[in-house]
């Protein structure tokens, strides 16, 4: 996905949820530096006997300055205060408990004091029956740059003391899991140049042969008692995920044939390794879809996900490791699975997924697939965690209210332990409904959310912005919706009335509604978005006056669709869009698979492509644009924009455009978001009368 989440009345809606939020008196206005300072909670992990909870702290920071991102520490029971626990001048990530409870290794830039070389505990080794002559020279070990020596894998204890490295190796270390009985860690780490290609580019003698000279992401064991990292896998295959059998002699992988991110997501395989020697011992899945496979905790089963025939999307299955017979989790889920959690020693499978525009979670027994909801998770919820017998959980969740925090759930119940953004209690925010209308071409039924501005009076129309999301398989839930990505809590905060609607193409509706907007990218799509504008009006909620649309990526696709293809909006911000979608398609680092799957191969579809692609319509544009676009974009490159703009620009149309030095495709430097989110806003107003 690139990520890169009408005139006639219709009927419909069932409001599923209303959320009301603070008080506004005496309270500030979300402003774009409020955002973009909002500090992210990442990889909450629940020790093995469920008392203690780590999770790693990201402060935004300046460009150029170092990463400010540490390890915190919580107390299930909150019985006392979240405090740091691995904290240093550098950055800390990915905490991870050992079997026994007693230690968190982690990831750390800090220095490192096996950077002495000779003197260091760290060894090198090669899986048996490999020579050095077997290494690829990209996945040796001897070079490395000291003064970007990549993020190492360092261990401390529960118990207090300082962290102590367990690897120096260069480009870093960028995934690891511990084995079942704590005795090692598998980790990931991508090659890097070798000897004479680090000479040759000193030499300026750096030319790039474009689809060659891979760097693959190989896999390592490395045991704590030796002090050895072992390489597993010397042969040129790219090893994307991890998870070890209970057993401890297996590591099933999600694989792709290269580093390319089309071939990541797109040309993946699941295969089981054998630990002892790096083989192949079985491939499960030839078509594999975007989840990691992960083992049942007794080994019966391993759970992964399948891409359907047109590739757009993924099923769910469960197979039975001993019989191979398989269970669709979709035959009997609604809705976007969107993670698969292992919980206890049983064959207890927990599955988050969206479904309309919030979250749920099921118990599901794969033996006779049962379905059984978890009650008392019901807010927005990523990155389940479970204790060891799995009767307690972690996750980050987030409310109308506040972004994401540390929860734990635990008896039915789930609480919030952390509040690591107490600024947001001041800020005016509006309220949030989850609301359905229907398509009146086709009667489907489209699933969204609106948030109201604060001190929104029912029968009062308001000025409103339709954000779309990106994807096109994303989907907007109800949450706090406060980033720089979702800032619908800032647009309400300055009195917008903010529909973000899932058209089809987008998650809640299951594999068939995501994969419905095939070869009709701004067909039904549009409709379904226009008819979620009619609903607003319809219920005296919008003013149809005073329209705005933005969004970024699809959403900047559907953006630019929208003015060339109806004159009801104000203004328009398209973000990194696509606008030619045969262009995007020879360009992008997801092609070919990403457009062949909406829109078949290129050969013999040329008029397809057309068709759908918004700059062919520019013409029909009496809408001004503000058009946003990072320079460094790999997944939908700057030219796209470029296209848009100079064919606005020459036809006389009101259009700006901005870019953005080093900037990928979502943009990562505080100074960047923080300007861009200014710009939105003040487009927005200005075009709109008060």
């Amino acid at each position: 996905m690139i990520s890169l989440h009408r005139s006639r009345f219709f009927t419909a809606a069932v409001t599923l949820t209303f959320v009301s939020l603070a008080a506004t008196a005496q309270k500030s206005v979300v402003q774009p530096a409020d955002i973009a300072n909002l500090k992210r909670i990442e990889s909450p992990r629940i020790s093995p006997d469920g008392k203690l909870i780590v999770y790693t702290i990201d402060t935004p920071v300046a460009a150029g300055k170092h990463r400010d991102a540490h390890i915190w520490l919580v107390p299930a029971d909150h019985s006392v205060a979240a405090r740091p626990f691995a904290y240093s001048g550098a950055a800390e990530s990915s905490p991870e408990w050992s079997p026994d409870g007693t230690h968190i290794a982690f990831l750390s830039d800090r220095p490192n004091p096996l950077a002495q070389g000779e003197n260091s505990p760290f060894h090198f080794s090669l899986a048996p029956n490999t020579t050095r002559a077997d290494i690829p020279a990209k996945a040796d070990t001897k070079l490395i740059d000291p003064e970007h020596p990549g993020m190492q894998l360092w261990l401390i204890a529960l118990s207090g003391g300082e962290a102590v490295p367990l690897t120096y190796l260069p480009g870093g270390i960028h995934s690891f899991k511990w084995s079942p009985d704590g005795k090692s860690i598998a980790f990931l780490r991508s090659d890097t140049d070798s000897k004479e290609e680090h000479d040759r580019k000193e030499a300026k003698n750096d030319e790039t042969h474009v689809d060659a000279n891979y760097r693959f992401s190989r896999l390592w064991i490395y045991d704590l008692a030796s002090h050895q990292a072992r390489l597993l896998t010397v042969q040129d295959l790219n090893v994307d995920t991890l998870d070890w059998s209970p057993d401890g002699n297996t590591i099933a992988s999600r694989v792709s044939p290269t580093p390319r991110l089309d071939d990541y997501w797109r040309v993946s395989k699941v295969v089981l390794f054998d630990v002892a020697t790096g083989a192949i011992t079985r491939t499960l899945e030839e078509h594999s879809g975007y989840e990691p496979p992960v083992f049942s905790h007794n080994g019966n089963y391993i759970a992964f996900s399948r891409f359907t025939k047109r590739g757009i999307t993924d099923m769910h299955i469960v197979r039975n490791l001993a019989d191979g017979k398989e269970i669709r989790l979709e035959d009997k889920l609604p809705g976007t699975i969107g993670q698969m959690l292992w919980a206890g020693s049983s064959n207890r499978l927990l599955v988050a997924e969206y479904v309309a525009a919030h979250t749920v979670v099921v118990d599901v027994d794969p033996a006779n697939f049962t379905v059984t909801p978890v009650s008392g998770i019901s807010m927005t919820s990523e990155e389940l965690h479970a204790s060891g017998d799995g009767r307690t959980l972690t996750f980050l969740g987030e409310s109308p209210a506040a972004p994401h925090e540390v929860y734990v759930y635990a008896n039915g119940e789930a609480n919030a332990l952390t509040f690591t953004n107490p600024q947001v209690a001041n800020w005016s925010l509006g309220t949030q409904r989850e609301i359905s209308w229907t398509n009146p071409n086709d009667h489907r039924a489209i699933h969204g959310v609106v948030v109201l501005p604060p001190d929104y009076h029912a029968g009062t129309r308001y000025k409103t912005v339709v954000h779309l999301h990106g994807g096109p398989e994303e989907a907007w839930t109800i949450g706090f919706n406060g980033n720089w990505y979702n800032y619908a809590a800032m647009l309400a905060s300055h009195g917008y009335v903010v529909l973000l609607p899932n058209p089809r193409g987008s998650d809640g509706q299951g594999p068939e509604f995501a994969e419905a907007n095939f070869q009709d990218w701004g067909g039904g799509d549009f409709a379904d978005i226009m008819a979620g504008v009619d609903y607003l009006i319809a219920q005296g909620i919008t003013d149809p006056d005073r329209m705005v649309v933005g969004g970024w990526s699809f959403g900047g696709f559907m953006t630019s669709w929208t003015v060339t293809h109806t004159d009801r909006f104000k203004a328009g911000m398209v973000g990194a869009a696509v606008t030619d979608l045969y262009t995007m398609a020879t360009t992008t680092d997801i092609s070919p698979s990403y457009e062949d799957g909406y829109f078949g191969p290129l050969s013999g579809n040329f008029d397809i492509y057309d068709k759908h692609s918004p700059v062919r319509f520019a013409a029909n544009c009496h809408t001004p644009v503000l058009v946003l676009h990072g320079e460094a974009d790999p997944r939908v490159p700057p030219s796209q924009s470029q296209e848009f703009y100079h064919a606005l620009h020459f036809l006389g149309r009101d259009a700006i455009m901005i870019t953005y030095p080093r900037e990928p495709h979502i943009f990562t430097e505080r100074e960047h978001q923080i300007d861009s989110l200014t710009r939105i806003l003040a487009w927005y107003d200005s075009h709109i009368s008060k």
